[in-house]
C-alpha cells in the first residue's frame, strides 16, 4: 500500500488495494517488449483512475522523442464520455494539458496535438479522420498514368494492418470547407493509445475498428468491463488493435479460434484463448474477495423483475400482432429463406418488443427506432454503420415491404405502408397515439407507463429515518426514443421534473442534462436512450434505475445498471426491470441467461456447453410455447 499515493495526483487521492495491484500490472505490461493489454475490471471499479496512474507514471523520455514518439496519450471513447474524461483528469491529476479533439472546429495541425499530455477524441472522429487520411495516402501514392498502387500501412507492416488501412479508398472524399484535411490523429506517433469502452470495436468490419487499428502508438490499451458480449469473434478486434501475434491475423484467429468454437470443437481453441487472455488481460469483479474481504464496499444492489399487466385492448392488440408475425415466420421457413433473413427477423422482433411498451409504437416507421435493432453479424458483410443501407435495401424506408410483417407490397395496397392483412392492426396502433377525448392532451397510457408512474410516485414518497424526504433520483432507460417521447407528457402531467439524454442531442445539450441531474435538486428523473447512455456514464447522483424494455444481452443491461452502482454511490441501489408476462419479453429473459453463461465461460476458463445464440435461438423468440417442438 506504499504505492497507493501517486506522485502527480491531487492531494488526498489514494488508490484502493486492487487498484495498487492494477498499477503494478499495467507497469509490467509496458516493460520489455510488452506493449499494453486489456484492463477488463468490472464496471465501476475505477479503470479510469488506474489508467491515469499509468499516464502519470509512464511518461516518455528524451530517447523516445528522438525516435519520433510524441509524449502524448490518446484516449478514444464514446462522445458521451469525453467530458467525463476531462472532468476526471482535472479532479485527479495535476498539471496535465488536455485537448478535446472533436467537432467541426477541431485542429488539423498534428503539432498542436503533440503539445498536449492527453488528447481525448471519439470513435466517430477516428472513423472520419481515418477515411480522410487513407484517401490522402492513396491519392499521393497513385501512379500518374492510371493503375493502382499499394501503399504502406501507417501503423505496421503486417498484411492485416494493410487491409484495415485500405478499406475506404473507394469512398467519396468528405467535404472540407477549410481546405485542410482533418486527419491529424493519423499524423502523430502516439506514446500511448487507450480505447475506453473498447467493445465499441467488437465488429471487425466497422470503420471504428479499422480506424483504431490503423492508429500508430507505442503502447496500446483496451478498457472494457465487457470484452465479450455475443461470441468469441468479438475478441479478434481487440487482439488486432493490441498487435497480439499470431491472433491479430484474421485467418489465423478464424482457423484456430473462431471456426472450432462455432463448430463445437472448442476444447483446444478455448485453451489457446485462455492462455492469451491470462497473459494480456486483468479482470476483477465486484464480487471478488481479498483476504476474505470484498474487493470493494458498495451499497446493496437490489434487482426487481416487475410484471406489468396489459389491459384488455392491449392484450388483444399484442396477440393479434404476434399471430400475424408468426404467419410471416412460417412463410420464411416454408420458402427456405431463414438463413438470408436475419435482418427481417430483427425487424419483426422489433415490432413485438414495441407492442409490449405501447401499441402506438408499432405504427411508427422502422427507421425511427433502428438503434434498437441488433445489427447483423460480421459474416453477413454488414456493420453497425450500414443499417440505414440495409433498411433501404429491404424497402423499409420506401414502403416496398409491409412495415409490420415484411410482406411485399403491391400496387393494390391502398395503405402504402402495410399489406391488406396488417392495415387493421396498424390503424389500431395509430389510434392509440391519439388523446382519448378532447379534454385531454395525453395519449392513451400503456401497462408500462402505468407501472412507471406508480414506481416514480413510490420513490418520490420515500422518507429517511427522521421522516424527511430522501430526494432520490431515477434513471429511466428505454431502447426506443419513441417510447421516451411518449413518457414525457405523462411526467409533465404528474409534475415530475426531468431531463433527457439521447443520441440525437448535441454534445453540449447532453452535458447540460447530466449537469442538471447531478446538481439540480428539483430534477428527479433523467430519461436515457439505451444506446446513448448505457455505458461509461457516472450517474451516482441517481440510485434507482427503471429499465422500460429488455435487451437479450445481459452484459449491456449490467452496464446500464452500473451507471449508478459504482464507486461514489452512497445509497442502496434499486433496479426495476419492467416486463410483460407471456410475451416475447419472457422469452428474452431466458435468452439472457444463455448470453451470461457464454461470457462467463470464455473469460473465466469454464467449459462451454452452448457457445452462441444462433438463428434458432432468435426464431424461438417468435414461437411461444413451441421451443421444444421437434419441427
Amino acid at each position: 500500500m506504499s504505492q497507493a499515493v501517486v506522485d502527480g495526483f491531487c492531494e488526498g487521492i489514494r488508490l484502493l488495494p486492487y487498484q495498487v495491484a492494477g498499477r503494478a500490472w499495467m507497469t509490467e505490461r509496458e516493460s520489455d517488449k510488452k506493449i499494453g493489454g486489456i484492463l477488463a475490471d468490472d464496471m465501476g471499479l475505477g479503470k479510469t483512475i488506474q489508467t491515469l496512474t499509468r499516464i502519470v507514471d509512464g511518461r516518455s523520455g528524451k530517447s523516445d522523442a528522438e525516435d519520433g514518439w510524441a509524449a502524448t496519450t490518446l484516449v478514444v471513447c464514446p462522445v458521451s464520455l469525453m467530458s467525463q474524461w476531462v472532468s476526471e483528469i482535472s479532479k485527479i491529476a495535476k498539471n496535465l494539458t488536455v485537448i478535446e479533439h472533436h467537432g467541426p472546429s477541431r485542429t488539423t495541425d498534428p503539432a498542436a496535438l503533440r503539445r498536449a499530455h492527453v488528447v481525448i477524441t471519439s470513435y466517430a472522429i477516428v472513423s472520419s479522420e481515418h477515411g480522410t487520411f487513407d484517401l490522402k495516402v492513396t491519392d499521393e501514392s497513385k501512379p500518374k498514368k492510371g493503375g493502382n498502387s499499394k501503399t504502406e500501412s501507417s501503423s505496421d507492416s503486417d498484411s492485416e494492418a494493410d487491409h484495415f488501412g485500405r478499406t475506404l479508398v473507394n469512398k467519396k472524399k468528405p467535404a472540407n470547407t477549410s481546405g485542410k484535411k482533418k486527419d491529424a490523429l493519423f499524423r502523430v506517433k502516439w506514446w500511448r493509445i487507450v480505447l475506453d469502452e473498447a467493445h465499441n470495436i467488437k465488429n471487425r468490419k466497422t470503420k471504428a475498428a479499422q480506424g483504431c487499428c490503423a492508429l500508430e502508438g507505442k503502447y496500446r490499451w483496451c478498457l472494457t468491463g465487457t470484452p465479450l458480449q455475443n461470441n468469441v469473434e468479438e475478441l479478434y478486434s481487440l487482439f488486432k488493435f493490441l498487435r497480439i501475434k499470431p491472433l491479430n491475423d484474421w485467418q489465423t484467429f478464424n482457423e484456430q479460434i473462431n471456426k472450432p468454437v462455432k463448430s463445437g470443437h472448442s476444447v483446444r481453441a478455448m485453451k489457446r484463448l485462455h492462455v492469451i487472455l491470462r497473459a494480456i488481460m486483468l479482470r476483477r469483479l465486484k464480487t471478488d474477495t481479498v483476504n476474505g474481504k470484498p474487493l470493494i464496499e458498495l451499497p446493496e444492489r437490489r434487482l426487481f423483475i416487475v410484471p406489468c399487466d396489459f389491459d384488455e385492448d392491449e392484450r388483444r392488440f399484442y396477440f393479434a400482432l404476434e399471430n400475424k408475425i408468426d404467419e410471416a415466420m412460417k412463410r420464411f421457413v416454408k420458402n427456405n429463406e431463414v438463413m438470408k433473413n436475419y435482418t427481417n427477423f430483427m425487424l419483426l422482433l422489433l415490432r413485438l418488443r414495441q407492442a409490449c411498451n405501447h401499441p402506438s409504437l408499432v405504427s411508427k416507421d422502422y427507421n425511427t427506432d433502428r438503434e434498437a435493432i441488433e445489427s447483423p453479424a460480421p459474416k453477413d458483410d454488414h456493420d453497425d454503420e450500414e443499417l440505414p443501407t440495409i433498411f433501404k435495401q429491404l424497402g423499409v424506408s420506401k414502403g416496398k415491404k409491409c412495415q409490420l410483417c415484411q410482406d411485399e407490397l403491391t400496387t393494390e395496397n391502398k395503405d402504402g405502408e402495410h399489406c391488406e392483412d396488417c392495415i387493421e392492426i396498424a390503424r389500431k396502433a395509430r389510434h392509440k397515439s391519439l388523446p382519448p377525448n378532447k379534454d385531454s392532451n395525453l395519449p392513451p397510457d400503456s401497462a408500462k407507463i402505468r407501472k412507471l408512474l406508480e414506481l416514480l410516485k413510490e420513490i418520490n414518497l420515500r422518507e429517511d429515518d427522521e421522516g424527511e424526504p430522501t430526494g432520490e433520483k431515477t434513471i429511466v432507460f428505454s431502447q426506443f426514443t419513441t417510447m421516451l417521447d411518449l413518457i414525457q407528457p405523462f411526467l409533465r402531467e404528474a409534475g415530475i421534473a426531468f431531463v433527457r439524454y439521447d443520441g440525437s442531442m448535441s454534445k453540449e445539450k447532453r452535458d447540460a442534462s447530466l449537469n442538471q441531474i447531478r446538481n439540480n435538486k428539483r430534477i428527479r428523473v433523467i430519461l436515457i436512450s439505451f444506446k446513448a447512455g448505457s455505458t461509461g456514464l457516472n450517474l451516482t447522483a441517481c440510485n434507482n434505475v427503471i429499465l422500460v424494455d429488455m435487451w437479450w444481452n445481459p452484459a449491456l443491461e449490467d452496464q446500464a445498471f452500473d451507471r449508478v452502482h459504482r464507486l461514489g454511490q452512497t445509497r442502496d441501489v434499486n433496479i426495476y426491470k419492467l416486463t410483460i408476462e407471456n410475451t416475447v419479453e419472457q422469452r428474452i429473459l431466458t435468452l439472457q441467461e444463455s448470453k451470461r453463461a457464454l461470457a462467463t465461460a470464455t473469460l473465466g476458463g469454464d467449459k462451454i456447453n452452448k457457445l452462441k445464440l444462433d438463428l434458432e435461438d432468435l426464431m424461438a423468440l417468435f414461437r411461444p410455447g413451441r421451443e421444444e417442438d421437434d419441427d
